[in-house]
């Protein structure tokens, strides 16, 4: 593995817990999860976003603003620290390179 796959993998496993608090405070429980998964996997989804989107804005945009900061936090992350050189040797004292 490659160093710069070794600093994404290690970003994003060092990430999980804020991933999960940060699910805990948009959707407070594995129920508002669900529906929210629910209600963007439908066959009809965009008929019931659209319907959604009018009753309550945001039980409509939980799911895409929880992904959107779950991808931005490593990016952010990576482009913070990952030119220095502290990202190198936790990789490689957990041997990814």
């Amino acid at each position: 593995m490659n160093p710069q796959k070794a600093q994404w993998l290690l970003l994003v496993l060092v990430n999980i817990p804020v991933y999960l608090g940060l699910g805990r405070l948009i959707f407070k429980d594995w129920t508002g999860f669900l529906e929210a998964l629910r209600l963007w996997s439908n066959a009809d989804w965009w008929f019931t976003l659209e319907k959604q989107w009018r009753e309550d804005r945001w039980d409509t945009s939980r799911l895409p603003v929880f992904v959107l900061l779950c991808i931005a936090i490593p990016v952010l992350e990576h482009l913070m620290f990952g030119r220095t050189s502290v990202a190198k040797p936790a990789a490689q004292l957990l041997g990814l390179l």
